[in-house]
């Protein structure tokens, strides 16, 4: 059973890693109901954390028919990469001028040592630990609130589409371990145009490169 703080939120959290995982299918139809029984809650929370599933395209909420799972596709992947590349460009436009140097050298350091790490031992954990630290370190720097709280809510999907890329490509960190590196060493010398150019051509490579993967081993969501 769910711990009764923030009820809603806990259900959200758990419907939303049961669909990235697979664990809830493409086009399932789902009951508040059946949810709420499976869970050992009462219905009241289960309903607000579908209305904010559906929000968030977790979850398609059908007049009359019910609560039905999204498809996350090729076509949905495209167009989240291609705000999320709108956005982080403008981001970094921001940031570049204001992030610490301290703190460009430290992640340069750690996305080294998860790529030194991974050729000694094979394990790419390291890496993962890191994956979205520039990223982060780009948005949060931007020092744009309503920035900040856009991406925030294209978190989610942003989530979703790296679990769909860890499925695809296992490899995919280590792919874009060079292109990070090469962001954050324009990034150090406040070149605002090469970092943008840098960070547009790493989104833009990731994209391609999991439409193409998806091509040749086809995969319907999460």
């Amino acid at each position: 059973m769910l711990d009764t703080k923030s009820l809603s939120e806990q259900i959200e959290t758990q419907l939303k890693r049961e669909i990235m995982s697979g664990d809830l299918e493409p086009g399932q139809r789902l009951t508040i109901e059946d949810i709420a029984e499976r869970l050992q809650v009462s219905t009241m929370p289960v309903r607000d954390a579908v209305r904010r599933l559906d929000g968030l395209g977790f979850l398609k909420v059908a007049p009359r028919r019910g609560v039905y799972v999204e498809e996350f596709n090729q076509t949905r992947f495209k167009h989240t990469m291609e705000i999320r590349i709108a956005l982080e460009c403008l981001a970094v436009e921001l940031a570049a001028p204001r992030i610490p140097v301290e703190e460009i050298i430290n992640a340069r350091e750690r996305y080294k040592k998860g790529g030194e790490y991974y050729v000694d031992t094979g394990d790419l954990s390291m890496l993962a630990e890191c994956d979205t630290l520039l990223h982060d370190l780009i948005v949060m720097h931007s020092e744009n609130p309503l920035l900040i709280s856009i991406m925030r809510q294209l978190q989610d999907l942003i989530g979703w589409a790296h679990h769909i890329v860890a499925k695809l490509q296992p490899n995919a960190k280590l792919d874009a371990l060079p292109e990070h590196l090469e962001i954050l060493d324009v990034l150090i010398e406040r070149d605002v145009l090469k970092t943008k150019s840098a960070l547009r051509k790493h989104l833009r490579s990731t994209t391609q490169r999991t439409l193409d993967a998806w091509e040749q081993k086809p995969l319907v969501s999460g």
